[in-house]
């Protein structure tokens, strides 16, 4: 019921920065936690999952992959674990960024969650800005939506896999 359905190519994904599964449906191979790793993920071994057509069942079966390879990661987490439960570092209760700007992003479900700060060196940002992977991946929606029916509306939808209060720029 799905095949074919809501259907882009590798270049039009690129196109509108889509990103997670939004993208991977397309047969391009990024995902942040393999192409810059970050915190812990060097350790772990996990595939990334791909498609080809860059339909809403592709974005399906990229998702369902993506299960299984987090319970991957999952357990080797569990088996890399301190036995004597050790706490591994502090977090400070306020960060005080040096002066200047970075940008930082990680993968989520849902693609890439960036934040852009500009600081001043005082406690409080004197910018701040997320790139949230929903409210990215939503932008595709018009063009998916031209001649298609009310039907396929939902899958559309239900394939981007949005969270509606990320899509709130």
């Amino acid at each position: 019921r799905i095949k074919g359905v809501g259907q882009y190519d590798a270049r039009t994904a690129i196109d509108y920065g889509l990103s997670g599964a939004n993208l991977r449906c397309t047969g391009v191979d990024w995902d942040l936690r393999k192409a810059k790793p970050y915190s812990l993920y060097s350790r772990f071994e996990f595939d990334v999952p791909l498609g080809s057509k860059g339909d809403c069942y592709d974005r399906y079966l990229i998702r369902l992959e993506e299960i299984r390879q987090s319970l991957r990661i999952l357990k080797q987490a569990l088996e890399q674990m301190p036995s004597g439960g050790e706490v591994m570092g502090k977090v400070p209760r306020v960060i005080r960024p040096p002066a200047g700007e970075a940008y930082v992003s990680i993968e989520s479900p849902r693609g890439e969650i960036g934040c852009h700060i500009v600081s001043k060196g005082k406690a409080e940002p004197y910018r701040l800005k997320f790139r949230r992977p929903s409210f990215v991946n939503l932008q595709i929606l018009p063009k998916l939506l031209v001649g298609e029916t009310m039907t396929n509306l939902i899958t559309i939808l239900g394939g981007i896999d949005i969270v509606v209060g990320e899509v709130d720029a």
